[in-house]
């Protein structure tokens, strides 16, 4: 019985080894750059808009007593 290798070889893929088109790698370094943006812009916003209440931080009353 003969099996049919259709698996590419790395040799075979056009983006092995650094021969990706110019075009190809600028896609990618807009990927990447484009998901940083928006990541830097939606922590901005959540930083912007979270506060602390001044009750949150003060000390709770625990009912121990110190002598």
């Amino acid at each position: 019985m003969k099996l049919d290798n259709n698996e590419p070889t790395l040799e075979g893929i056009e983006d092995y080894d650094g021969k990706e088109s110019s075009e190809k790698r600028l896609t990618i370094w807009i990927v990447i750059l484009t998901g940083l943006l928006i990541g830097a812009i939606y922590g901005i916003i959540k930083a912007n808009n979270s506060t602390v209440a001044d009750e949150s931080t003060a000390a709770a009353q625990t009912g121990i007593i110190k002598q």
